[in-house]
């Protein structure tokens, strides 16, 4: 069976010229995330994935400045050559489609922590499939890494596998300074045109990996690599080209090099998990020894479930059946039993490793937790008697109870944090009762001491029963120094 004939791509390059002409357009027909949302409907974006074009048609059939720019470069359908022309898009920006024109590119608008940023991408939907070269806009992926990513403000930041230029654009907001790399040539310049279009100057570089910005130093180091592991590389922006997860490994080996001393780096990750071997071990196994890392598990994926969410992710059509059992066939002869993805983030330290699995839904943001986590390795241990805890102020307690002859009897009390990973555990009552004294003005012996009082217990018997709960309290950012 032969593979379908790539679509040709626009050259981004070509377009950078006319992109203050584009953005004066936009600015002047009142584009933003709030004004889309109110046109469209917050739905648009699973509309727009499902290629379900006529919901939004239908949202936009008034004519309106908005409306047209909406069309082009939202919805990527045609439009009325005369239409184009009265919302000021240059010539440069449109191609003939049917009895009218379209957009070369198309834009998504993303917000992130308050920052507002206009990513320029290839056009195609999903009926098209994915060309090899293509650059895609801003997915789930992208959010994750956002998502995780510290926003302290730094001198300087590397985007390293840039591909629309979505993380170097939020990054800008707290940098001195954004470099950006591509081993692809059409990411560069689409991360050239969104500055462009965002009015902001970031260094973007072609080339493999760190091999753009040998021997420079960064603060901050984000990356989403093309991690997913396969039998070859047939989409630039996702397939690692390499064995396994070799890619991923040599990431984190090589990041610290070109880290400052409390630099951070920051990646997305895939993993694998091989028969007879521990695939904790595994990737805990690729930090060095005066590296400090922290192994966010987000998912743990069968082959046959990994594989088939990538092809449907390129959209692989009739080619589907041949690739799925190509791809199950690398894995079975690697062993391989599972594939994890995650979030990898390290920094200069002592060789401490930590791995925690999150499978639960969590916030839009937790960027504050990685630095909260390596803060926790860097400080002298005081213990946890002698430390004055503070229980974050995000943090509540559920409790489920039945009524009794006596009133009500709490069955179940468990802690939710609000925000960051959003983590929930049980608590029984003596350990609530100690959580809720933990104010950051007296050490937890302290309270212990009162605790053990009221209820009975010697401070040994109340320690023993409550310790092993503050320390998992302590690892997972309930309490804070």
């Amino acid at each position: 069976m032969t593979a379908p004939v790539p679509r040709r791509l626009p050259d981004p390059e070509s377009l950078l010229a006319d992109a203050p002409l584009v953005w004066a357009a936009l600015q002047t027909a009142g584009w933003s995330a709030a004004a889309l949302d109110e046109l469209l409907g917050t739905t648009a974006r699973t509309h727009l994935d499902r290629d379900e074009l006529a919901p939004l048609l239908r949202r936009t059939q008034g004519g309106s400045v908005l409306e047209v720019l909406a069309r082009l470069f939202v919805l990527g359908t045609e439009v009325d050559l005369k239409q184009a022309h009265a919302a000021g898009v240059p010539e440069s920006w449109l191609v003939p489609d049917g009895f009218g024109v379209a957009a070369a590119v198309r834009l998504q608008t993303v917000v992130h922590g308050g920052v507002e940023v206009l990513v320029a991408h290839d056009p195609g939907r999903a009926a098209d499939g994915v060309h090899p070269e293509q650059v895609l806009g801003v997915g789930a992926a992208s959010l994750t890494l956002a998502a995780a990513t510290p926003r302290r403000t730094v001198g300087r930041t590397l985007d390293l596998g840039t591909g629309s230029g979505v993380q170097a654009l939020l990054a800008e907001d707290h940098s001195s300074t954004v470099v950006a790399t591509d081993a692809n040539p059409r990411a560069t310049a689409y991360t050239r045109l969104s500055a462009a279009l965002n009015g902001v100057q970031l260094d973007a570089r072609t080339g493999d990996l760190l091999e753009p910005v040998r021997g420079e130093l960064f603060d901050l180091v984000v990356s989403n690599p093309p991690f997913v592991v396969g039998p070859a590389a047939r989409y630039t922006y996702r397939d690692a080209g390499r064995d396994g997860d070799d890619l991923c490994r040599r990431l984190v080996a090589e990041l610290p090099r070109h880290l400052v001393e409390d630099g951070t780096a920051v990646l997305l990750a895939n993993w694998l998990h091989v028969e007879d071997e521990d695939g904790d071990a595994r990737v805990c196994s690729w930090f060095g020894p005066d590296v400090d890392g922290w192994v966010v598990q987000r998912e743990l994926a069968a082959p046959e479930d990994y594989v088939t969410a990538w092809l449907r992710d390129s959209d692989e059509g009739s080619r589907f059946d041949e690739l799925y059992d190509a791809w199950l066939d690398w894995f079975a002869l690697r062993r391989v039993e599972a594939v994890a993805f995650g979030v990898l983030a390290l920094r200069r330290g002592s060789g401490r490793v930590h791995l925690d699995d999150v499978p639960q839904p969590v916030a839009a943001a937790w960027g504050e937790q990685v630095e909260a986590f390596f803060a926790r390795q860097a400080s002298p241990e005081q213990g946890l008697l002698a430390t004055p805890w503070r229980l974050r102020d995000d943090v509540r307690l559920h409790q489920v109870a039945r009524r009794t002859e006596d009133g009500w009897y709490a069955e179940a009390q468990v802690l939710q944090q609000e925000r960051g990973l959003r983590w929930s555990g049980g608590v029984d009552v003596y350990g609530a009762t100690l959580l809720a004294g933990c104010d950051g003005t007296r050490r937890l012996g302290d309270l212990l001491a009162v605790l053990a009082g009221s209820a009975g217990l010697s401070e040994a018997e109340a320690a023993e029963q409550v310790l092993p709960v503050v320390e998992r309290l302590v690892q997972q950012g309930f309490l804070v120094p």
